[in-house]
């Protein structure tokens, strides 16, 4: 059997690690993200309704 080495691990898979996850990706260093439920779980389902950006989309550094 062989085993898979990774050198950085994202906690948490929520607004902030995907995020991370983005900029790791980009900057080609193997990541792995640990969540113990899905993948932005909270933000899927429990964002505000009235919640908005104020602003261009550049400026929110929200991922992709």
């Amino acid at each position: 059997m062989s085993v898979e080495t990774i050198d950085t691990l994202v906690v948490g898979g929520g607004q902030a690690g995907v995020a991370m996850s983005e900029h790791l990706t980009k900057c080609r260093v193997p990541h792995l993200i640990l969540e113990r439920g899905r993948i932005a779980e909270r933000w899927r389902s429990q964002r505000w309704d009235s919640l908005v950006a104020n602003g261009p989309a550049w400026h929110d550094r929200f991922p992709g």
